[in-house]
């Protein structure tokens, strides 16, 4: 079913200039929060969001575990944030991380060709710790991490501030007026 906020979200990513920063919030294997910033690379038809990661990243560890992620988008001109909540969807090898891989500029696509994220610089050196040229097809550590959304919370910092949650559940959404 099409959230009914799908629209909305929509604009909000295409007045960003389509290539928005968000927070993204994970729970490591040992429960604690991690939050990242990412650059959200599109909204997929049914509007769920996605963005590019290496599949070798703390990231993946902690979605191995708990596959639950929290996305935070703000639009400063508007002064709206938007947060959603669901469980992440991993692609790797297929059509979406095959055409996100192609979308992709060159520099961000030699990064998969690098040394793990995260690894100790002196520890790559030998390794080849400096950045290749990009290949043409995607590396087996690049992966695109989507957002189907179960809950998303708008507050719109106004004035008047308003704050609007929806829920799916069995199959259908219910939306809610909140005191901000």
């Amino acid at each position: 079913m099409t959230p009914p906020f799908q629209d909305a979200l929509r604009r909000a990513f295409e007045s960003s200039g389509g290539r928005p920063l968000a927070q993204v919030a994970t729970v490591s294997p040992a429960g604690l929060p991690e939050v990242r910033t990412v650059v959200l690379r599109g909204l997929g038809q049914d509007g769920d969001p996605w963005f590019a990661s290496d599949a070798r990243s703390e990231k993946f560890r902690s979605l191995a575990v708990t596959p639950w992620l929290e996305l935070c988008l703000f639009e400063a001109r508007a002064g709206v944030q938007w947060r959603l909540l669901g469980r992440a969807a991993v692609h790797a090898g297929d059509g979406l991380a095959r055409r996100a891989w192609g979308e992709l500029p060159p520099d961000t696509r030699a990064l998969f060709s690098s040394p793990p994220p995260g690894r100790p610089l002196a520890e790559s050196q030998g390794e080849g710790g400096e950045r290749r040229r990009p290949t043409a097809t995607p590396p087996g550590n690049f992966a695109v991490v989507r957002l189907p959304p179960e809950r998303c919370d708008k507050l719109v910092l106004g004035p008047p501030l308003q704050r609007r949650i929806w829920r799916l559940a069995a199959g259908q959404w219910a939306q809610r007026d909140i005191v901000p």
